[in-house]
């Protein structure tokens, strides 16, 4: 059958790019496809080609993606197409998939026994957990274990040497020698992971060649998708499958490639074809996903990568409104404008941001004014952060300044040059009963500058029990001395900031510390309502989606991107990596937009951001105005932006903030310590009240 005919039959519409990569049946092939421009949809149709048009048994092509989700959704997608009867003769599966089915063969044609594949992960994680306790002497918080799993998947998807894990290590995460243990602890049990399948599946493809001819024999013609977000080990074995005259079509983009943090090697599309010298290189470069504005402003941004591919991306839905930047005073203001578009919103919307974190807030403000929305894949390591639970033990000590478990966890960290010496025997002359620093104060044998902070932290902690919740963080952060222990150790201050966040809409610390538990559960649970219009996800999560209208939040510096941009004429080249994983990562989310895109800017000093000037190199700044109701002419006094957590002037009470909102009416807490409620309406029609500048 020829293409023509293929095509004909199955009412095939493809681009003059598309049919290329479609009829590219023989040799080594990467087809590099930009966002939103039908690279299933090709992979799919060249399978059938290879079919109809070159005769290949579907039992001699192997198709490869990225998660399990993918593989069923591609045979579903190619059923739809092309049949059940002939879906079911094709295999599609992960890389892992392919491993567990070459350590089978081993098994069989061997005589052996692989190890046990481990599938429990609460078995795996208390394992970690255990090591990371004998490395340290301390319990780990699961974000500490969450972390030490990530990593020892890196180790082994990016095949590190020992100086290489080494260099993982921090103060705080002793990743070599958890690695160490974990490795040995799975070998003493006859155990293997996920990750050991890749390990073990190329260590048998080296070593026994009459495997490796029969998977080469069983698969002549590999596809691959979502190339770019292979590992090295994946990449080994793909290559080992190949062999040496590789019938291998790899579908991915660079530009796209998000998961270095799991081990994800863009860097094997760009030296694909010093690997592959006969292989030839294909690009699909229309844009069907997004309106123009998108694209172009897109396209312009990824180009500041230097270590891309260039491509030429193109619009084909056709025009749409210009990108367009949402200027906010602060992180704060952010909060309360999205709350109020939740309240709102007419078509599927979709806030994206870089981690879950930056969620918080904003799913705080929703479950107070009863607004659903749909979440995807937030995850609760926040709660358990090691941050966060220094701040708890703060808040401990502040009720109870005798609490000598929560003292003897917390002092070192304060800054006052306290000896640990010190700090136990203070502990054991309180007993439990008086407070802890008046004692440590009193201490002979103590220098005179650590009496000081001593008598002064005292002072610190009986505020912490007074005031309001975010004044509360702000203290511990920039007076209490935590904040500088954690940029000594390159600890999280991202962390304070959430917390600082949602402390705005709490008048203490006690209150603080129940709402934490109460938000704790609330991700737990999941989607408040999975028919929302209004979605958040991180941008990770976003990956293969798209929605009407996009809004890129956290756009900040230190934030997103989360690394500093590489200086010097020579620059690391890991810094470089990481600094252009984060401008992929951005340039995805952007990508998610078909008809609206929309990014956050902040006038706070400390917010700025390099990515936003990059995409609004003139753009004049312009204050946010709140979401108008549709099908409704404007209110002639917009009470809208005055939620729960906005700083406010009174003209006769002062300054203070919206504490709770009914409808209408709005409870505020000021700076005195009054409460008070008032008609927002009146009050803003008698200019009696405004917003805190």
């Amino acid at each position: 059958m020829t293409y023509e005919a293929f095509r004909d039959q199955w009412n095939l519409t493809l681009n003059p790019q598309q049919a290329r990569a479609v009829q590219a049946a023989e040799g080594p092939v990467l087809l590099l496809a930009v966002p939103g421009s039908g690279k299933t949809t090709v992979l799919l149709c060249r399978l059938g080609y290879l079919i109809f048009c070159k005769q290949v048994p579907p039992e001699r092509i192997l198709t490869m993606t990225y998660t399990v989700a993918a593989t069923r959704d591609m045979a579903a997608r190619f059923a739809q197409r092309f049949g059940e009867d002939l879906a079911g003769r094709l295999e599609f599966r992960t890389i892992n998939g392919v491993s567990a089915r070459i350590i089978r063969y081993y098994e069989q044609a061997k005589g052996r026994q692989a190890f046990q594949l481990i599938t429990d992960e609460g078995a795996l994680t208390a394992l970690v957990g255990e090591l990371c306790r004998k490395a340290t002497g301390e319990f780990p918080t699961e974000s500490t274990v969450k972390t030490l799993r990530t990593a020892i998947t890196y180790v082994k998807n990016m095949q590190l040497n020992p100086e290489e894990i080494e260099s993982l290590d921090r103060d705080d995460l002793p990743v070599s020698a958890v690695y160490r243990g974990y490795c040995a602890a799975l070998r003493q049990r006859g155990w293997m992971d996920y990750d050991d399948q890749m390990v073990y599946a190329a260590r048998i493809l080296r070593q026994y060649p009459d495997i490796l001819a029969a998977f080469q024999v069983r698969y002549p013609y590999l596809c691959v998708d979502e190339a770019q977000d292979t590992s090295k080990i994946q990449h080994t074995i793909l290559r080992l499958l190949a062999g040496n005259y590789p019938n291998l079509f790899m579908v991915g983009d660079e530009d796209q490639s998000i998961y270095g943090f799991r081990g994800a090697w863009p860097a094997a599309l760009m030296e694909f074809e010093t690997v592959y010298p006969q292989g030839q290189v294909l690009f699909l470069e229309r844009n069907y996903r997004s309106a123009v504005p998108i694209v172009q402003v897109a396209a312009s941004f990824i180009r500041q990568n230097t270590n891309r591919r260039e491509k030429h991306m193109t619009a084909v839905r056709g025009e749409g409104p210009a990108v367009k930047a949402l200027w906010a005073y602060d992180r704060g203001d952010q909060y309360a404008y999205l709350a109020q578009l939740a309240r709102t919103c007419d078509r599927q919307t979709a806030v994206l941001y870089r981690n879950n974190d930056s969620a918080l807030p904003l799913l705080d403000l929703l479950d107070r004014q009863g607004t659903g929305c749909r979440c995807r894949q937030v995850e609760g390591s926040f709660f358990t952060h090691r941050v966060v639970r220094d701040v708890l033990d703060l808040l401990a000590l502040a009720q109870n300044p005798a609490d000598g478990e929560a003292f003897l966890r917390i002092y070192y960290k304060l800054r006052a040059g306290i000896p640990k010496t010190a700090a136990q025997q203070a502990v054991r002359e309180s007993g439990g009963q008086a407070p802890i620093l008046p004692i440590l104060a009193e201490l002979p044998g103590l220098s005179q500058w650590t009496q000081v902070h001593c008598r002064s932290l005292s002072d610190h902690l009986a505020q912490l029990r007074q005031e309001p919740a975010d004044r509360a963080v702000y203290r511990i952060r920039h007076f209490m001395g935590y904040g500088d222990y954690l940029k000594e150790r390159g600890g999280d201050l991202g962390k304070l900031d959430i917390l600082e966040a949602l402390g705005r809409q709490e008048p203490t610390m006690d209150r603080l510390a129940l709402r934490l538990g109460q938000l704790q559960e609330l991700v737990r649970a999941g989607s408040t309502d999975p028919d929302s219009l209004f979605v958040l996800s991180t941008i990770h999560a976003s990956k293969g989606l798209e929605y009407d209208r996009v809004i890129l939040m956290d756009v900040a510096d230190g934030i997103l991107p989360s690394v500093e941009a590489p200086v010097g004429r020579r620059p690391d080249p890991q810094a470089v990596e990481a600094y252009e994983e984060e401008r992929r990562l951005f340039y995805v989310g952007m990508t998610r937009a078909k008809e609206e895109l929309l990014v956050f800017r902040f006038k706070k000093p400390g917010l700025s951001s390099t990515f936003a000037e990059d995409v609004f190199p003139e753009t004049p700044k312009a204050v946010i105005h709140p979401a108008p109701k549709p099908g409704r002419s404007a209110p002639r006094v917009d009470s809208s932006p005055f939620l729960p957590g906005v700083r406010v002037i009174h003209k006769t009470f002062g300054p203070g903030k919206v504490v709770a909102r009914q409808g209408d009416i709005a409870t505020l807490l000021f700076d005195d310590g009054q409460e008070k409620r008032f008609s927002l309406s009146t009050a803003l029609k008698q200019k009696q009240l405004k917003r805190e500048q």
